[in-house]
């Protein structure tokens, strides 16, 4: 009876001086990599993003309907072995390396390679698809060493501790960081850092627009992607471009090219690869239309027009804001900007280089944004068109119109009156053909209604 009464007494003294440990809640932290659902995805996205089958995805979660993904879903990804988590990614920005990655989000080299299944850290290139594993807020700012400065002496002009600062950097010694090199450096939490040359929309895809900003003095800012030849316009603090991908582009990698003045007054060139993916177009139904509007002789100086109307650079910018849909409400969309298409059962060698609205509402057609009227006409096969140049390399072109009510010269703005739909050119029924060209190359438009370029 009494060793009971002690046993009772000493299991109450553990419980009083030892408070019980939640095991439920420890057993609920996963040993394996998961991700967190975010707004806009879906399994294939999922399983695009890290490497993975869709069909791995759905077994490991024992999911019944992929259809049925919710926001802040936690789920396990498969096949990254040795890794625990929350997974997260991101594109590669201008000028990262699988160093500087390592340095900033404080991951070892070696995670970063297996998370990603890559051998080589040349395959880290611009706009390509790095999966992290998300931790602590990292407070770090990037930074260099100058030529000829050692990192001691940086150290001390930044106020950092030495060797602190050497191992966040990942290297067992200071002489291992070369000159341009970038480093992390700690700073406070408020302290804001911008680099000084970002794209806007990464990845780059097939008939997308996408924006290049670069601190620098305009007259010093010159790139290029592959043949693009990008123009440069001030815009607030930066310099910008504003670009499309041509939707035929085949995807891949293309050598990137920028040469600028920093805000230090330095002269900075940036010679990487950057990833143009594919937009994943399907093919129309075949169309049967008149031969004569497939005439390479008749179209090619049709080309030749409309690319000498659009070529022109416009050192301003005339809209504001959104674009408007060029026609009234209810809208419906007959054919998708980029899908491919066949006429007269030729081969699916073409593409739909603009977007096609249909008779819902009724024939008026509007300007989409503010802008003055470069050309109006009747082409081969954009039938009776009007060009609106909306200033920065920016151009509409409104196709197969009835009724033209606008003259060469003429400022528009947005929603003015400017013709009615109708069925000249190459046409098989009314329809208004609305087509964006930007620097030179159609772009999909419909992300100009919802998206503010710059």
């Amino acid at each position: 009876m009494k060793i009971s009464r002690l046993v009772c007494l000493l299991t109450i003294l553990t419980f009083l001086f030892f408070p019980h440990t939640n095991i439920s809640a420890q057993s609920n932290q996963p040993n394996y990599p998961v991700y967190i659902v975010q707004p806009g995805d879906t399994i294939n996205v999922i399983a695009i993003k890290f490497n993975v089958s869709a069909q791995e995805i759905i077994d490991a979660n024992g999911i019944t309907d992929p259809n049925l993904l919710s926001v802040n879903t936690q789920l396990i990804i498969p096949g990254i072995k040795g890794v625990t988590g929350v997974l997260s990614t991101k594109s590669v920005a201008i000028g990262e390396t699988l160093d500087e990655i390592a340095r900033v989000y404080q991951l070892p080299k070696e995670v970063l390679l297996r998370l990603n299944q890559i051998t080589s850290p040349s395959q880290f290139f611009i706009g390509s698809n790095v999966i992290l594993v998300e931790g602590e807020d990292n407070l770090f700012f990037k930074s260099s060493l100058s030529s000829g400065e050692s990192f001691l002496e940086m150290a001390t002009k930044e106020n950092v501790p030495f060797w602190d600062t050497i191992l966040e950097n990942t290297v067992g010694s200071p002489w291992q960081i070369l000159p341009q090199e970038t480093i992390v450096l700690p700073k406070e939490p408020n302290e804001a850092q911008a680099n000084d040359i970002e794209f806007v929309g990464l990845p780059l895809t097939q008939g997308n627009s996408s924006v290049l900003n670069v601190r620098s003095k305009l007259n010093s800012t010159q790139a290029s992607i592959g043949e693009i030849h990008l123009n440069f316009f001030e815009n607030g603090i930066f310099n910008s471009s504003i670009f499309g991908i041509h939707a035929m582009l085949p995807p891949g990698l293309y050598p990137f090219h920028a040469e600028y003045i920093n805000q230090s007054g330095k002269q900075i060139v940036i010679d990487q690869l950057i990833l143009i993916q594919q937009g994943f177009y399907p093919q129309d139904p075949p169309l049967h239309v008149d031969p004569e509007t497939l005439d390479d002789s008749l179209t090619k100086p049709e080309e030749e027009l409309i690319f000498s109307k659009t070529a022109p650079f416009t050192n301003e910018k005339y809209w504001s804001g959104l674009f408007r849909p060029p026609v009234d409400e209810p809208i419906c969309i007959k054919s998708w900007f980029g899908n491919r298409r066949s006429y007269n059962d030729q081969p699916y060698n073409r593409f739909h280089a603009g977007v096609d609205f249909g008779v819902c509402a009724n024939l008026n057609i509007y300007a989409p944004a503010d802008g003055k009227v470069v050309f109006t006409g009747l082409l081969v096969s954009r039938g009776n068109a009007t060009i609106i140049d909306h200033g920065l390399g920016v151009y509409s072109i409104m196709c197969h119109q009835s009724e033209i009510q606008v003259e060469e010269g003429q400022f528009v703005k947005a929603g003015d009156l400017i013709g009615q739909i109708g069925t000249t050119g190459r046409s098989t029924g009314p329809h208004l053909h609305w087509e964006l060209i930007v620097n030179g190359v159609q772009v999909d438009a419909l992300p100009w209604l919802d998206k503010s370029f710059p």
